[in-house]
């Protein structure tokens, strides 16, 4: 068996990962299934509202991996309440923007994994994987400012850069 960095550590569910991509193999085999997490939450309005894509995220998952789709707005109960906490979960966003409305909509977020913004217009690379705007940043920032620990990380097998802002 690997021994891998994080789990020196007992990890805290739900996992909150940051990820444009939201679920493909990166997070689904390097992750779903490193971490033997049996619950997946895509929070995300653009592809909650898309039945095609939500019928393409679900079946991408592994075998005993529940996967619920929702628009942001609904992840929020779950998330307050503890019962993503309940069960080895990750929640997935598709931009620092979205973690930063659930904090603003209430949600208590002690730490965020950024795993994967990748290069659009007007962003600077921060890792290889990391390109942030400017909008990112700010909300990056605010994040911090409220005491949330902030860490990129690719695959679970990499250890963990903590961003500082």
């Amino acid at each position: 068996m690997i021994s891998f960095p994080w789990r020196r550590k007992k990890l805290a569910y739900p996992i909150v990962r940051i990820d444009d991509r939201l679920l493909h193999g990166q997070v689904v085999v390097g992750w779903a299934n490193a971490l033997g997490l049996d619950y997946l939450i895509v929070a995300n309005d653009r592809v909650a509202e898309n039945p095609g894509l939500v019928a393409a995220l679900k079946a991408g998952a592994a075998e005993g991996t529940t996967v619920d789709v929702l628009p942001l707005e609904d992840a929020i109960p779950g998330l307050i309440s503890g019962a993503y906490a309940q069960r080895k979960s990750m929640v997935v966003l598709e931009s620092p923007g979205d973690a930063l409305k659930l904090l603003h909509k209430g949600v208590t977020l002690k730490a965020l994994h950024v795993g994967g913004l990748h290069f659009r217009e007007g962003s600077e690379e921060l890792l290889p994987y990391v390109f942030l705007s400017n909008w990112d940043r700010m909300a990056l920032g605010e994040m911090l400012t409220r005491g949330v620990r902030i860490t990129c990380q690719d695959l679970p097998s990499t250890s963990p850069v903590v961003y500082r802002g």
